[in-house]
């Protein structure tokens, strides 16, 4: 398989990764910092399977020839980082859950891309064996 301008995926993943580890630090700090409203609710931590969806889609997007199709994929990117960093700033009820949401699907959707492209390429290469053994 061929990686096609990979730079641009590697510098999102890299920036996700260091605020998803910046969020993770936030998020233990406050539930020592309020330790008896820790154990009465129950919180949830999404910054993990976040970087783990923009690390797919940018898998996907570094496989993927330049074209239109890579450039939406590249902005869909960017807005997934971006939203999460900067939801509190809408004014739109559950922003972070959207985009959250919006990341999760297309993270399924690139996996189950990345599989077609994985299969093809198997066959392709069983395919080009059997030629060279039949050529000979």
């Amino acid at each position: 398989m061929k990686f096609y301008k990979p730079l641009f995926s590697i510098i999102i993943i890299i920036i996700q990764l260091i605020l998803s580890i910046v969020s993770y630090y936030d998020f233990v700090t406050w539930g020592k910092a309020n330790s008896e409203l820790d154990g009465l609710i129950s919180r949830i931590f999404h910054g993990d399977s976040l970087f783990l969806f923009v690390l797919v889609i940018g898998f996907y997007e570094m496989q993927t020839k330049p074209s239109w199709f890579k450039t939406v994929i590249r902005i869909l990117l960017m807005s997934i980082v971006l939203g999460t960093q900067f939801s509190g700033l809408i004014p739109i009820d559950q922003f972070y859950f959207g985009v959250y949401n919006t990341a999760w699907f297309s993270a399924v959707v690139a996996v189950v891309l990345i599989l077609i492209r994985i299969g093809k390429y198997s066959v392709e290469k069983i395919n080009d064996k059997k030629l060279n053994k039949a050529s000979r």
